[in-house]
């Protein structure tokens, strides 16, 4: 997430959790408000025309201590909530066969993997509609995976097919001998590689392992010096995946490498690459996205959309890219940019779309947008005492 949190107090937080956070019957519709105010104004600054469509937007806040995850209502207003004593991230809905499912990612003992303060590790928690936690879900035993020494997961990505059925993102330290000899790789240097494990009914019935493409050492725009064994370089940081309703296959997202690519799920081989040093759909200046998050499809799985955080150098503020891609001819169809209208998002964040509507969230700069792109309206923002990982809305 590479993000620098706001501390803050949670006496007042949690004394209000106590009145606030309320209960629901299994597979139940979310609940209205009850005492939200004195949660809401304890950790936010609610503000805007508050006429947005309804739906829940999911928060995850993190002090360095404690972590809260939320459930707001259109109206920001917390509807349910839970204090969990550690640091959490990416708090999602999922509705499968006519259960709503809930799952989230908490850190447990070591927080961080040995030389890299970038990313947060820990345990997704498989939960029921009332928050109460059904599975906890660790990297398995596999290939050259050894969960002696590190089994825990990375916080950015999730995806839950089943209660028993998931893929997984992990960060694993290596010391890789396939860095190009043009990279001046010094013996011994270690590396955070990606692993992407499913799993079904506790085994792995697939793993996807980064390091095995060697092109993704060159590709690299941060975390690349190879030449120091002194540091662990994290030259991948891959923070999203999105199944692709149409192929069944794998869109993810590097943070380090300012590039897109789609994976085939059956053999583990890129499909293709959108941006980055080796895009395989020629693309523009303007185009070019910077240090991107939360890469997924909408306007019914026809565009491609993501968050371009931008980079504090080059370009220091955010957009929200959209494209239409020809994956055939390799040929990007149609993009646009829209420049948000708030404070430069450095690290994390997310983007949902609605018609015309983002529900933006803000990341490290600690906010939550909802626009209308078109007119610029802003239905809600809410300014937070502590930054969320992600703001997801799940529009009714």
């Amino acid at each position: 997430m590479q993000n620098s949190i706001t501390s803050f107090s949670l006496s007042l937080l949690i004394a209000s959790m106590c009145i606030a956070a309320i209960g629901c019957k299994k597979d139940d519709t979310t609940p209205a408000p009850v005492n939200a105010n004195t949660l809401t104004t304890s950790l936010m600054t609610v503000s805007g025309t508050l006429t947005g469509s309804s739906g829940e937007i999911l928060q995850s806040f993190n002090s360095s201590t404690d972590g809260v995850i939320a459930i707001l209502n259109e109206k920001g207003e917390v509807i349910n909530s839970s204090s969990l004593g550690l640091q959490v991230a990416n708090f999602q809905r999922w509705v499968i066969n006519g259960k709503t499912r809930y799952t989230y990612f908490k850190t447990e003992g070591t927080s961080t993997l040995s030389g890299v303060n970038t990313t947060l590790i820990g345990y997704q928690y498989i939960c029921d509609s009332a928050l109460n936690v059904l599975k906890t879900v660790k990297l398995l035993n596999n290939g050259g995976i050894n969960t002696s020494v590190q089994d825990k997961l990375d916080e950015h990505e999730f995806i839950l097919l089943d209660d028993d059925h998931y893929i997984l993102l992990s960060y694993y330290l290596k010391q890789p001998t396939n860095i190009p000899d043009s990279l001046h790789p010094a013996s011994g240097v270690t590396v955070v590689d990606n692993i992407i494990q499913e799993i079904d009914n506790n085994e792995v019935v697939w793993q996807w392992e980064a390091s095995q493409h060697v092109e993704m050492y060159g590709n690299s725009v941060e975390g690349n010096i190879f030449s120091d064994a002194s540091s662990v370089q994290d030259y991948l940081h891959m923070n999203s995946m999105y199944i692709d309703p149409k192929d069944n296959n794998l869109i993810c997202s590097f943070r380090n490498q300012n590039q897109v690519i789609k994976i085939n799920r059956t053999d583990g081989s890129v499909m293709w690459r959108l941006g980055g040093k080796n895009s395989d759909f020629p693309i523009t200046e303007n185009q070019q996205f910077l240090r991107q998050h939360f890469a997924r499809l909408t306007d019914n799985n026809s565009t491609l959309i993501l968050l371009d955080n931008g980079e504090i150098n080059e370009r220091p503020y955010s957009r929200i890219m959209e494209f239409q891609l020809d994956e055939i001819n390799k040929v990007i169809s149609n993009a646009t940019a829209y420049t948000i209208p708030d404070k430069f998002i450095q690290y994390a964040g997310s983007v949902t779309k609605n018609g015309d509507i983002y529900l933006i969230g803000g990341g490290s700069a600690a906010y939550t947008l909802e626009v209308n792109h078109v007119t610029n309206e802003v239905l809600m923002r809410i300014a937070q005492s502590a930054s969320s990982y992600r703001a997801i809305k799940y529009f009714n």
